[in-house]
C-alpha cells in the first residue's frame, strides 16, 4: 500500500492535504488568551509589559506549532486538485486465480466487470483504490499480499467514471 501512496503524489493533479491556515490563527488566539490567563496569576506588580511579552511568546509558540503541522503534518491523505476532494482508500480482496480478470477490467475501465469478479475474505490479492466520496475517479492498483506487505503487480490505473 505504501507504493501506491508514494506514487500517487507524483501525479500532477494530486497534492497532500493540509490543515487549513485559518486554524493557525485560531490556535494562536487561544494560546494568547490562555497565556494571558496563566500569567495574570503572577500579579500586576510585575508590570503589564511583562504580561504582554509572556502572552506574545505563548502566541508565537502556538503559531509556530500550527505552521509546522501545516507545512509538514497530515500528509497521509491525497487531495485531488481537479475534483477539490480528499481521496480515501478502499480495499477489496480476491483469490490468485482472479488476477487476469482484474487486470483486464482495470485496463478496460470496466466497473461492471470488476464488480462481477468474486471476492473472498482471506486476502491473497488486494485491489487498493483511492477515490473521492462521489466516486468520480479511482486511482487503482492490484497488489499481492505477503504477510503485512502489499507488493504491486500493476502500475496505477486512473479510472474516471463518466
Amino acid at each position: 500500500m505504501e507504493y501506491i501512496r508514494k506514487h500517487i503524489y507524483t501525479r500532477p493533479e494530486i497534492r497532500r492535504t493540509l490543515l487549513p491556515l485559518w486554524s493557525a490563527w485560531v490556535l494562536t488566539a487561544v494560546g494568547i488568551v490562555c497565556g494571558a490567563a496563566i500569567f495574570m496569576n503572577k500579579g500586576i506588580s510585575e508590570g503589564a509589559s511583562s504580561l504582554l511579552i509572556d502572552g506574545v511568546i505563548v502566541g508565537a509558540c502556538s503559531l509556530l506549532t500550527v505552521l509546522c503541522y501545516w507545512a509538514f503534518g497530515d500528509s497521509r491523505r491525497p487531495y485531488s486538485k481537479e475534483l477539490h476532494a480528499v481521496l480515501e482508500p478502499t480495499y477489496a480482496y480476491y483469490p490468485f486465480t482472479a488476477e487476469k480478470q482484474l487486470v483486464a477490467a482495470l485496463e478496460a475501465n470496466d466497473e461492471v466487470a470488476l464488480e462481477s469478479v468474486k471476492r473472498q475474505p482471506r486476502p491473497e490479492l488486494a485491489l487498493v483504490r483511492y477515490s473521492d466520496r462521489n466516486e468520480r475517479v479511482y486511482y487503482s492498483q492490484l497488489t499481492r499480499i505477503e504477510g503485512k506487505r502489499y507488493i504491486p503487480l500493476t502500475e496505477i490505473f486512473v479510472n474516471k467514471i463518466k
